[in-house]
């Protein structure tokens, strides 16, 4: 599935439904860049529900249906990545974030391709994701792996939203 040639940094990639307070930094780094970047984006989160998510990670991310992964490179936290069941044949996937230090590295793909591989295993058809448009290489990352832009499946207060899916 990975890009031909390409050579991997080392990283181990666990789950983190116990390493809560590694994934709430992550997730924060996330949501700041986010916002940073577009503003409009902070309604987003309200509407997901953002502070009770990063409480009751199990429940949005758990299994059987779901996942969420930490990279871990020498022992640091360096990324973070999660799906959850959307309906009984797709999945979302969310919360696809690498820290600056460790970008292109490919643990931003190493990340992408253990949540897809472990979406397909559980049995859904179709993975969807959003995207905003200034996260340029997640687009471009997303593309490779055959990600093409659908109509909006939810309504996002964040109007550049771009919608994605992948047959799996």
């Amino acid at each position: 599935m990975g890009y031909e040639g390409m050579i991997y940094m080392a990283a181990d990639i666990v789950l983190g439904y116990d390493k809560k307070n590694d994934l709430k930094k992550l997730f924060t780094e996330y949501t700041d860049m986010l916002v940073a970047n577009d503003s409009t984006f902070a309604a987003s989160l309200k509407m997901q529900k953002y502070e009770e998510e990063i409480e009751h990670l199990h429940d949005k991310y758990g299994m059987p249906d779901g996942r969420l992964y930490i990279a871990y490179v020498e022992g640091i936290p360096a990324g973070c990545a999660a799906f959850h069941r959307y309906d009984a044949v797709r999945c979302e996937g969310k919360r696809l974030y690498v820290r600056p230090q460790y970008r292109g590295q490919h643990i931003a793909t190493l990340l992408m391709e253990k949540i897809m591989k472990e979406a397909k295993e559980i049995g859904y058809k179709i993975f969807l994701l959003d995207t905003l448009p200034f996260l340029k290489e997640a687009i471009k990352m997303y593309e490779k792996y055959g990600f093409y832009e659908i109509p909006k499946y939810y309504d996002s207060p964040v109007a550049s939203t771009i919608y994605m899916e992948k047959k799996l």
